[in-house]
């Protein structure tokens, strides 16, 4: 598929699925907005599906892409044998860890690399969330350039994109310049230790909601990052609203009402 194509198919995340979303979230018996950032997660999932109905807000299938450059063999291959870190945290929320190396030889050819191999995962694997590290150098501009024709063509196939660190938010920056509503599309996973990750991070208007200290972008932070999300659908789910739980009168410290008239409405 040609890049006009791909970024003909992105379009806005649905918003009114996603207040829909908050809705239910704020119905919920606990204090308004107390899940925070889970809560920001997960209804912009809602928008970026179009679904909001607990028959329909399930746990996504994932994996975490691992990008590297055309040089880095030896790196990809201890990725390909379980010897990395994110392939024991990815596992805890059954996602593999995916290494994939770009060959491309000039930017161009590399985001259409890119774009192509995240479409063979997500149609061939079915899956509904993505995860992106990086092994290579935050300045390189080939797997850069694959790094975000990924995430155009997630976004074109409305699977959101879990970011790790300085190299993939540059990724996900180069994408937007294409087509700014990829930036819907994306979620900061943590910041990274890398010089300059926290202003990359900010510069896609994102808030991670994890700090790890972690000093690379190998995908660490993404795949903890799978577990917070995993953590803000089983709430959606799990736990009940008012009139779920058959509560005709709410407790007063968790009433939506009181909370709007001390001034907590988020």
């Amino acid at each position: 598929m040609h890049l006009e194509e791909i970024l003909a198919q992105i379009t806005p995340i649905d918003e009114e699925c996603r207040a829909l979303a908050q809705k239910r979230y704020d119905d919920l018996i606990k204090p308004l907005g107390s899940l925070a950032k889970l809560e920001e997660m997960i209804t912009r999932y809602a928008g970026i599906i179009g679904k909001h109905l607990k028959s329909e807000l399930t746990y996504p299938k994932r994996d975490l892409l691992v990008w590297a450059a055309s040089e880095q063999t030896k790196e990809t291959t201890k990725l390909l044998q379980g010897e990395y870190p994110v392939n024991i945290l990815a596992a805890l929320t059954e996602a593999k860890t995916i290494p994939l190396q770009v060959m491309a030889l000039t930017e161009e050819e590399a985001m259409a690399e890119g774009a192509m191999l995240v479409s063979e995962y997500i149609k061939e694997e079915k899956l509904g969330l993505l995860g992106f590290g990086c092994l290579a150098a935050a300045d390189n501009e080939l797997v850069l350039a694959a790094m975000a024709g990924g995430i155009l063509q997630a976004a074109a196939l409305k699977v959101p994109v879990m970011l790790d660190g300085l190299a993939t938010c540059r990724a996900a920056a180069k994408a937007a310049e294409l087509a700014p509503l990829v930036k819907s599309y994306v979620f900061a996973g943590h910041v990274s230790d890398e010089p300059g990750a926290e202003e990359a991070v900010a510069a896609l208007g994102l808030s991670a909601p994890l700090r790890l200290n972690i000093a690379d972008g190998a995908g660490e932070g993404a795949a903890v990052a799978f577990t917070l999300f995993n953590a803000g659908i089983r709430a959606y789910l799990e736990m009940e609203t008012f009139a779920e739980a058959g509560v005709h009168e709410e407790v007063k410290e968790f009433s939506h009402h009181e909370q709007v008239k001390d001034g907590k409405e988020k």
